[in-house]
């Protein structure tokens, strides 16, 4: 049977179910980023060849977002400051159940799995993290974290810029990579496909399985179907590399899953899983230059005492099992984690035993190579503007150090303006 021409291919689209084939989302998607780079050059992208000389190039970033509006007074306590206790008499963290940092602050007693890794040196607290005339609502909020934007308006994420000014185009596809089901907003990008994966062994053809006998023979059709497109167009490119590339970046990832073999065990949660799977692609050699996972319900109107406890508890154990595998297996010195909530809470408590809406909020730094401590001066809980905390760094800031001195990526021209950076991974002093 004579095969489809390359224009017919094109005018039906991607129809990879007629041959009975489910494909991973990020390569269809590639199509219609290469029609949108048609006629364009690859001149602000580093090929893997430039990458080989790169300093940077090993490295990753992995973002934890603590979706809800996570109480960052709660969660990084100032014991000593009396205010603290006069406003939270019901959900404020006893003195004796703090787990001291030094003479003014502490963690959550639910975070001892932190509190280990800041007393080797290898956590930078960023205080005081947000942005000028804060949102109190959850989508606009989050819009501006992940945007970079304070008007939480762009047509793309913040990270989906960075992979895309990072790595080629055409490159390796897990180059950002989120940890979940679903594509979080600052890894999108119009024109640049990035995976969602939740589970690796479901990352890969899928059979009709109503016909899953056929299976060997409907993928060896695709593969003969991708062979016969010829040309030097951007489609052209893209269907000739799918042929290869695409069910060898499918195979890889199959292959990492089975043999990648944890150090140690991760707790048996969602969080758990996702940092699993993040471990899996760095230890594996997927080329994930920006990791990202989801730990949501950080919402805490009420009942915030039992339920910040439970999260904090699964954010804290999680990243000490995900630190302590890629220590084991070799790969913590080419790995730093950032989290962010997409804002704190008021300072004082609600009639529910929770807290409301907030605005600042501090920021986990995790690596080998940081400068660990205190960064960013500490809000003030006397200075408070109508109940709410001052932010006293700017979130872009955070960025701005992360892309700068991490990834060696230009964070002015990604950002769109020079914000100050801070000292955790470079020149400056801590508070």
């Amino acid at each position: 049977m004579a095969l489809p021409s390359r224009r017919i291919f094109i005018q039906d689209g991607f129809k990879i179910v007629s041959l009975g084939l489910a494909l991973p989302h990020i390569f269809t998607r590639a199509v219609q980023a290469a029609g949108q780079d048609a006629g364009r050059g690859s001149d602000v992208m580093r090929t893997p060849e430039t990458q080989s000389n790169d300093p940077f190039a090993n490295r990753t970033l992995i973002v934890v977002q603590m979706a809800g509006g996570n109480d960052g007074l709660n969660t990084v306590v100032p014991y000593a400051d009396g205010l603290y206790y006069q406003n939270r008499k019901n959900v404020g963290v006893p003195e004796g159940g703090v787990l001291k940092l030094d003479d003014r602050f502490g963690l959550h007693p639910a975070m001892g799995g932190v509190k280990s890794l800041w007393d080797a040196g290898k956590v930078a607290i960023v205080h005081g993290v947000g942005y000028p005339n804060p949102s109190f609502s959850h989508f606009k909020s989050m819009d501006i974290w992940q945007t970079a934007n304070p008007e939480g308006k762009a047509s793309e994420g913040w990270l989906a810029k960075l992979v895309k000014g990072s790595v080629d185009r055409r490159g390796h596809p897990f180059a950002g990579f989120a940890a979940g089901g679903t594509l979080p907003p600052a890894l999108m990008s119009p024109d640049f496909p990035i995976p969602a994966v939740d589970n690796a062994s479901t990352f890969k053809l899928l059979p009709d399985p109503r016909y899953a006998v056929d299976a060997p023979a409907r993928q060896n059709a695709l593969v003969q179907l991708y062979g016969g497109v010829s040309g030097d167009g951007p489609f052209a490119q893209v269907l000739q590399s799918t042929q290869s590339s695409t069910l060898e970046s499918i195979g890889q990832l199959q292959q990492v899953h089975a043999a990648y073999k944890p150090a140690v065990e991760y707790p048996k949660d969602g969080f758990g899983a996702g940092l699993k799977l993040l471990a899996e692609t760095i230890t594996g050699d997927l080329g994930v230059k920006v990791g990202y996972i989801t730990i949501g319900g950080f919402d805490t109107h009420s009942n915030q005492k039992n339920q910040q406890a439970r999260l904090l508890q699964s954010l804290s154990d999680g990243l000490k099992a995900f630190w302590d595998d890629l220590t084991a297996q070799g790969k913590a010195d080419n790995v730093m984690v950032m989290s962010w909530s997409e804002f704190g809470r008021r300072v004082g408590e609600n009639g529910s035993n929770g807290t409301d809406h907030g605005t600042a909020t501090p920021q986990f730094i995790i690596g080998n190579g940081i400068k660990g401590g205190h960064w960013g001066d500490p809000v003030s809980l006397s200075d408070l503007d109508k109940g709410n905390l001052r932010h006293t760094t700017d979130f872009r800031s955070v960025y701005s150090t992360v892309m700068d001195g991490w990834l060696g990526a230009p964070a002015e021209k990604l950002l769109g303006a020079r914000f100050p950076t801070l000292g955790f991974l470079g020149p400056g002093q801590a508070s």
